[in-house]
Formats: C-alpha cells, structure tokens, sequence
C-alpha cells in the first residue's frame, strides 16, 4: 500500500485570524502539555536508577558500577534496536494510539524493578525498557509535526524536550521525599518504592493517554474520551499546515515501504545532524547517571544530592525554550545549535579542569553549567532534520536521529572509569571536547545548506528559462507554419 494525500476542500477552507488562534492555542495548552507531561513519565523511568544508587540498591541486589554500565549499554541497545520499528507501527497506526501502548508497558516493567534480586535481572529489565521507550521520542516528535508549520517547530520541540529539565526538577525532590519518607516502610528499602510509585504513575498517564490524545487535524483532531479539537479546529490547524507544507497532507494508516527507508539513509542531508547529535549526546549518560553520586563526591549529603540536581535542569529548561524561540524568531538554525554545544563544552571542561582546592560550590557551578546546557540544542536540530525532509521521509528521519541520540549512549555508559571517580575528569573531557565537535558539524552542515539551496535555485532558474525558450521557439514556429498556410 502507498501513503494516500488528504484530498477534501475542508483542508484548504478558509478562516479568519481570530479561528487560527484559537485553534493553535488550544494545542499550545491542551494537547502539547499532555505530550509533556508523558515525556516526563519517560524521563522519570530512565533517569531513576541514578536516584536509586544515592540509595543502596548497588548493595541489595549486588552489582558494582561495572555492572551499572552494562546495564546501560544494554538500556542503549534496546533503545537502537527498536527505534525504528517502533516509529513505523506508529505510521501505520497512529502515534497517538501506539504511544499510550508502549508507556504502559515501560510503566509496568519500571513497576517491576521494585523486585529485583540479582544483576541479572538488573539487566533484563534495562534491556527490556528501553525497548519499550524506544518509540516515544521520534513518534511523538513526527506527532507534533503535523500540528505546527514549520516555522514554528523548534519552540514547539523545545517544549517537547524540556520535560528533560522538568523530570529533573521534580524527580530529584520526588526521590529524596520517597528515598527519606519511605525507606524501610513495610520491609521496603527506599529505592524499590522508587521503582513502584514512578512505575505505577506511568501506567496511569498511558491509560489517561488512550482518550486523551486526538488524532492529527487531517485524521479529524478527535479523540476517544475528551473534546480538545472540534470539527472547524481541525479544518483550520490542517488548512494552514498544508498550505505551510503541501507533504504534510500523506496521512496515517499505509505502511513505511522499503523504498522510504532505503532513499532516507540515502540522503545526505540526515548524516550532519545525526552525528551532531550523536556527539553533543554522549553526556547525557553519565550525567543522567552518575550526576548526584557526582554532587555527593563534592562534600554533600547524599539523600540532598538528589535535590542538588534540580536546579541544573531548571537551567536547561530556560536556556533550551529560549535558544529554541529565538531560532524561530530569527529563522536561524546552525549557530543557535553551536552556542548550545559550545557552552556544554565549557561545562564540561569547567567541572572537570578546575583546580583540586577549590571550594565545592565552585565545582557545583561547573556541574550546573554541564548539566544545564547538555542536550539544549537536539530541539532545534530535530525540527531543523524535519523541515529538509519530505513527508514519506520524515518519521524514518527522526527515528534514526533519535537513535543516534541513544547510540551515544554506548560511549557515555563507559566514558566515566570508576578509576576515575569521583570527579570523573578524563570521561568529561572527552564529553567537552565531543559537544564541540559536534557543534563544528552543524556550522559545516549549514555551510552545506547553503551550497545546496544555491545550486537547486540555480538549476530551477535554469529549468524555467529552457522552458521559456522552447515555448518562444515553438510560438514563433506556429506563426510561421500559419503564415505559409496563409500563402
């Protein structure tokens, strides 16, 4: 089967100011939230463990930090290995029905952590929930794609993504109050509670999720149980889409074929950004795991460690929307993604440069910088990769540039040695000096952009003037074969 263009008048109808507004304000903070908010169960469930380990969950079930690794690498891999898979179901059925069935089952595999015993069931379910998260970043990124126009994506996305800075926010208090308050309750250590509640918080927003998700605005915008998007709502959110992006009118329900797959790894254009993001991400790992054993290592408590962490994510929640608002207001792209790798960097080398004496709040400053500015630029570069893609495209696009994200894992599962603990100054080296590199590449692919848009404005002015000439040339032979017939 082929992807079926919407083909309805409803879909280019016309509308007044007043009715866009009230449209796009109603995803802006009935859909888009939502979004977040199941964003924020995903980051809950795979930033946990770090949580858990200010707790003595490494000696109740008996494995080390090599083993924590491991786990990760398999976290990584479980992740790379259904991204794809994940996002092509999700074509054919909708995000919005296949995303709320894999929260659920990531929710429930988190719920079952609460009793491990061994390390070899730390690693079965490490494996299994991120086979389980694989598909929610790429799937609802292309979900949100068919709300906005172009234009807008970037802020859009950074909203998306900022629900890294609010789990980090909340999840910190959230674990020191379930860590301290319920440590020992009912014969329970403090980090199985972890796992249970956060589990069980995730089942409720997947179930939630079945009737509260709309369909896109050229599938109609309804959805099961809630009246967020009426009729007219979706004829004007898909009105002023299509008129944006003409591609976007291909609709759910058809299948990927093997020939979109096979043109998206052939295009050139996706390679930039996915190894951009593959290099800025490598910090993302070992901060997300390691960052309040990291805060302990520097004279504080430990329970208070996991609070400690808050403020950095605070941080990146202002930084990224900001960065992203700008890239939109300014039609920019490159050099907002650089400035955001580029002070990731100096984070990095802050933390990890700055001399043995110096106090601990100085090091708590680099820590901050490192893990406020980490991963601040992947909302712009995500809707920058959707916007250089067709339609058919797309969803594989951003599938693959999630899985690059997560391949970084693999070098951030193991570029913090224990040897090197507890200031890990080799691994945030080579994070630093990665986030920079990465930033390098997004200035070459910008440099490349406009060669390419040069070149194709060329060849189409070049095309348009043939074809000028061959409809004179053809004119002036008409006159002339009706002039000899007037002879």
């Amino acid at each position: 089967m082929s992807d079926l263009v919407v083909d309805h008048p409803q879909y280019y109808a016309d509308y007044t100011p007043e009715e866009e507004k009230r449209a796009v304000r109603k995803v802006d903070f009935l859909v888009l939230p939502f979004i977040v908010l199941c964003f924020l169960m995903l980051q809950f469930d795979r930033t946990n463990l770090g949580n858990a380990q200010t707790d003595t969950i490494l000696k109740d079930i008996h494995i080390t930090t090599a083993n924590v690794n491991i786990g990760q690498t398999l976290f990584t891999l479980g992740f790379v290995l259904f991204e794809l898979p994940s996002n092509i179901i999700a074509k054919a059925i909708g995000p919005h029905r296949w995303v709320p069935v894999i929260i659920f089952i990531w929710g429930l595999l988190t719920l079952c952590q609460a009793f491990l015993k061994n390390k070899g069931g730390f690693y079965a379910t490490r494996f299994l929930i991120a086979s389980g998260e694989a598909g929610f970043i790429p799937g609802m990124a292309w979900y949100i794609t068919r709300f906005y126009q172009n234009g807008e994506l970037s802020l859009r996305l950074a909203i998306f993504w900022a629900a890294n800075s609010v789990a980090g926010m909340v999840s910190g208090p959230l674990a020191l109050g379930i860590l301290k308050g319920l440590n020992h309750k009912h014969g329970w250590h403090g980090w199985q509670w972890l796992f249970l509640i956060e589990g069980a918080m995730t089942m409720f927003v997947a179930i939630l999720a079945v009737f509260y998700l709309p369909a896109t605005p050229t599938e109609g915008g309804k959805s099961l149980g809630f009246p967020i998007l009426n009729r007219r709502d979706a004829e004007v959110l898909s009105a002023r889409l299509l008129a944006d992006d003409p591609k976007k009118a291909i609709v759910h329900g058809e299948r990927v074929k093997f020939v979109d797959i096979k043109d998206t790894f052939l295009d050139w254009r996706l390679y930039g950004h996915c190894i951009a993001a593959f290099l800025s991400s490598v910090i993302l790992t070992p901060i997300n795991t390691y960052g309040p054993s990291v805060i302990k290592s520097l004279g504080y408590a430990g329970f208070t460690a996991n609070g400690m962490a808050a403020p950095a994510s605070a941080i990146g929640l202002v930084f990224s929307v900001s960065l992203a608002w700008s890239s939109d207001r300014t039609k920019e792209r490159g050099i907002h993604i650089f400035v955001a790798m580029a002070l990731s960097c100096a984070g990095c080398l802050w933390l990890a440069l700055a001399p043995d004496g110096v106090g601990k709040r100085v090091l708590y400053g680099g820590y901050l910088m490192t893990a406020g500015t980490m991963g601040c630029g992947q909302a712009i570069n995500a809707s920058w990769l959707s916007s250089r893609f067709e339609e058919r495209k797309r969803p594989i696009a951003l599938a693959a540039y999630v899985a690059f994200i997560q391949m970084a894992g693999f070098a951030g599962s193991n570029v913090f040695k224990p040897k090197d603990a507890p200031r890990y100054k080799h691994g945030l080296i080579i994070c630093g000096a990665c986030a920079i590199a990465g930033g390098v590449v997004m200035l070459v692919w910008k440099a490349l952009y406009a060669w390419d848009d040069r070149r194709n404005l060329h060849q189409e002015t070049e095309t348009s003037n043939l074809g000028v000439q061959q409809l004179e040339h053809g004119t002036r032979a008409g006159d002339n074969k009706y002039y000899e017939e007037d002879k």
